[in-house]
Formats: structure tokens, sequence, C-alpha cells
């Protein structure tokens, strides 16, 4: 079977939308800093996030694992600014959260798997 015929999972698909999704409501959960600086540093990283999420859903294993990384690092430097609003603020990291964390664990989904080494298979041997 070749890349090009290689059919991407559901699974795979849903994982980006969940990323990009993730991602988003974090950087806003992280921008509530009136800092210009944080609000950019939020949004170059969710869109590094949502390039990274699209590329493995192409089936890019070190795209796959950039996603990753960048996923946590939003969810991990929105935090602090998030919770300076307990409630409202860490309501939205916690949708955040719900939302990104299963699309990691999609991404790595045994289907997932399989999709990723039969694109990269199919690479290699067109080579």
């Amino acid at each position: 079977m070749t890349p090009a015929t290689t059919r991407r999972p559901a699974s795979v698909t849903l994982a980006v939308v969940l990323l990009a999704l993730g991602t988003l409501t974090a950087a806003v959960a992280g921008t509530t800093d009136p800092q210009a600086q944080t609000r950019t540093l939020m949004s170059a990283l969710w869109l590094a996030c949502v390039w990274f999420a699209v590329r493995a859903g192409r089936g890019r294993r070190v795209a796959r694992t950039t996603a990753a990384c960048l996923t946590v690092l939003t969810l991990l430097l929105a935090a602090p600014f998030a919770l300076v609003d307990p409630l409202y603020g860490g309501l939205i990291l916690l949708v955040a959260a719900v939302l990104a964390v299963p699309g990691l664990f999609l991404l790595y989904a045994p289907a997932a798997e399989a999709y990723v080494r039969a694109r990269q298979d199919g690479e290699g041997s067109e080579a």
C-alpha cells in the first residue's frame, strides 16, 4: 500500500481537531495577562501546535512528537495565568485539558500508530 492510498483513521482526524481546540482554549486562558509578550507567546505556541498537529494527522512521526510536546508546554504555560482567576480561569484550563489530553492519547492509539508506520514504510520504499 502506498502512502497516497493509506487511509487515515477517523481517530487521527479527531485527535487533530481536539488538539487544535484544546490548545486554542489553553492559549485563550493564558492570555488573561495584559502583557503583550504573553499573548504573542501563546499565539505562537497555538499556531505551532496546530501546524504540527496537522502534519501529525498526515502521518509524520516527528510532527506527532512535536505536537505532543507543544501541547503539554501550552497547557503548562497557561496554568499560572489561568489560575489567577481560579473559578473561570481554572474552568477554562480544565476544558482545555479535557480537549487536548484525549487528542494526545488518540495520536498514539494503535490505529494511529499503524497509520504512521504505514506512511513511513511507504515513503521509505519509494525512495
